[in-house]
């Protein structure tokens, strides 16, 4: 069986599980989050299919960069689709629309999964398709880190907590992504901890802005992207272009940002 068909056949068993699962009702067995449960499960598959797509022949840190970080992609890209999408369908247009939710859910599992076969490749050997594997990763994280971010500021934990899970979110997801650079371990932990303490900063004077959830996150996302492209940056200075690009970006985040919160009577700053 070559690689493709087992990418297919672990995508195929990988959703439906996925639609077994929404009729499982988990907290007559056991008194966890049912939808951390399913997420965790459905993760935890993932990576089993993916160590058979790999021939079992991962070893060392790509166990932890190339399945573990893929899994966690899978995870919290469950765990959103549970606790935002899937809830309290009922309605035929609100199934219907969870289905196409879902089958677009599997094609990006589908996509996942060839991505990292690239990339596990790419480590050891020079091959063609490596830096388009690299820019769907690129991709995938940014994903991953908006629900990432979106699920952590709607929890209702508390304040430290918040700030310890999103600061874990940010090292994992930049050290991993980082690490396909084929850096020094200190290079790559210098440049991790940078983005880490550029975004707690940021994080700390965001919620203390009086901003919804939602905006918080996109503006969390636009830096975030902007520091990893930084950071992905191999030559020495970037061009004048793309540092247009960014201060675009970020100019127009920062209007929005001022445009659309209210500070008690005095309305919005713009």
């Amino acid at each position: 069986m070559n690689l493709r068909t087992k990418s297919i056949v672990v995508t195929i068993i990988f959703t439906f599980l996925y639609l077994v699962l929404q009729i499982i009702d988990f907290r007559q067995v056991v008194s966890v989050d049912q939808d951390v449960l399913k997420a965790f499960i459905v993760a935890f598959v993932f990576l089993l299919g993916l160590y058979w797509v790999l021939g079992f022949k991962i070893r060392g840190i790509r166990l932890i960069t190339i399945l573990g970080y893929s899994s966690y992609l899978v995870f919290i890209q469950s765990l959103f689709l549970e606790l935002i999408i899937f809830q309290n369908v009922g309605r035929i247009s609100e199934k219907t629309l969870s289905l196409l939710i879902l089958i677009v859910f599997a094609f990006s599992v589908y996509f996942l999964i060839l991505t990292m076969n690239i990339l596990n490749i790419s480590y050891v050997s020079r091959i063609p398709l490596a830096q388009a594997a690299k820019a769907a990763n690129f991709l995938y994280t940014l994903i991953g880190a908006y629900f990432s971010f979106l699920i952590v500021l709607r929890s209702g934990i508390d304040f430290y907590f918040k700030i310890i899970a999103f600061l874990l979110v940010i090292f994992l997801l930049t050290l991993n992504l980082f690490w396909f650079k084929k850096e020094s371990i200190r290079q790559l932990f210098g440049e991790t901890i940078a983005v880490v303490a550029v975004m707690l900063l940021l994080f700390i004077v965001l919620l203390l802005w009086p901003l919804s959830v939602e905006l918080s996150t996109m503006f969390f996302t636009i830096v975030f992207y902007i520091l990893l492209s930084l950071g992905l940056e191999e030559r020495e200075t970037t061009s004048a272009l793309v540092s247009f690009e960014y201060i675009i970006l970020l100019g127009v985040a920062i209007v929005l940002l001022l445009r659309l919160t209210v500070w008690g009577i005095n309305g919005p700053l713009l």
